[in-house]
């Protein structure tokens, strides 16, 4: 989660292009239904987030259920969530803030995935921390696709992975080399459930690293031989307006015992809500990972406490949803839309 990215908004040129129903949807999602959402035995899961703390807001009970039915779990946050100006000026007290100040508090994030990542898998969930910069997946995926231009941070001056946390130090800011390594992951996990941000989010990296999952499905799926892999497909939502209740409170809201289901005005899009039933300690657990994450508890705890509740939902999908997905990505790219605004304007995408 992270409030440096920008709101979500397209023209409506960029979102007429045919031949992908998971993104075409003028249907009301008032209609929908939801349907339980059970964890096999053996299952391996895989949890893509654009920051540290995404991935445990978003599927901390699911990765627990997994584990118990004696499956893997491995998660892989993309950026250091480096950029929270808000909150780092809080935290320093100085509103003229340095490029070591963002680096820092990059450092500060990543280390918390680590600490949470810990406590929910017991040492057994595998982490990756990609490190990119803060606010750079939606530039990466429309405006610096190409290593030969990488995008380059305002807030660290970094156009390359520099933090030493990071899976591959070095590596350039562009969108083809995050494709890339999204989709050697999915090669040596072999998933058979993957959860990633849902596309109509309300916040630019989260909006496009769910692009970016669905760009690495489709390639990874085309390449399997017969019969090719069927995993489920389950996309979260952490940025929506109004929602969760609770989020912007002064102080945090108790609702661990109570279910949450996702916003009646997300579009469904021709898809099914599923959600997970999570037992009490289950519950319990994720509201201690996410008390791992103090940079975020220290700025922002009612937000991250609206998202403790007994159960967690997401839209599911098929694989079959990621075909002709690189055709809307080329729509994005040659439009170049910045991101405003409320993400039911998308709610036409094709």
């Amino acid at each position: 989660m992270n409030s440096a990215t920008q709101s979500v908004s397209f023209g409506k040129t960029t979102l007429a292009v045919a031949g992908i129903f998971f993104l075409l949807c003028p249907t009301s999602s008032s209609a929908q239904t939801v349907q339980k959402f059970d964890v096999g035995k053996g299952e391996r899961l895989l949890i893509l987030a654009p920051h540290p703390d995404d991935e445990t807001l978003g599927a901390a009970g699911l990765a627990q259920q997994v584990f118990e039915q004696g499956g893997s779990v491995r998660s892989v946050v993309v950026t250091a969530g480096d950029a929270y100006v808000d909150a780092i000026e809080e935290a320093t007290g100085r509103h003229h803030l340095k490029r070591a100040d963002f680096y820092k508090y990059g450092e500060q994030r990543l280390e918390e995935s680590q600490k949470a990542a810990q406590l929910l898998g017991n040492g057994a969930l595998k982490l990756n921390l990609l490190g990119f910069s803060d606010g750079s997946i939606y530039d990466m995926l429309v405006s610096n696709w190409w290593r030969k231009y990488p995008d380059k941070s305002e807030y660290t001056g970094f156009n390359h992975v520099y933090y030493k946390q990071a899976e591959k130090k070095g590596m350039a800011q562009d969108g083809q080399d995050l494709r890339n390594e999204l989709v050697a992951i999915l090669r040596t996990s072999k998933p058979t459930l993957i959860v990633f941000p849902d596309v109509m989010e309300d916040d630019s990296d989260h909006a496009a690293l769910g692009m970016f999952a669905l760009l690495a499905i489709d390639e990874w799926l085309e390449h399997q031989k017969p019969p090719r892999p069927q995993p489920r497909l389950l996309a979260y939502l952490i940025h929506w307006p109004n929602w969760p209740p609770g989020a912007n409170g002064v102080k945090p809201v108790d609702y661990s015992q109570k279910p949450l289901y996702l916003p009646t005005n997300l579009p469904l899009r021709g898809h099914v809500r599923a959600c997970v039933d999570l037992s009490r300690q289950q519950t319990l657990t994720k509201r201690e990972a996410l008390a791992q994450y103090k940079t975020q508890q220290n700025f922002m705890a009612p937000y991250l406490e609206a998202f403790v509740h007994s159960n967690e939902c997401f839209t599911q999908l098929k694989p079959a949803d990621t075909d002709g997905i690189e055709k809307v990505v080329k729509r994005w790219q040659n439009a170049k839309k910045s991101f405003s605004s409320h993400p039911n304007t998308r709610r036409r995408i094709l």
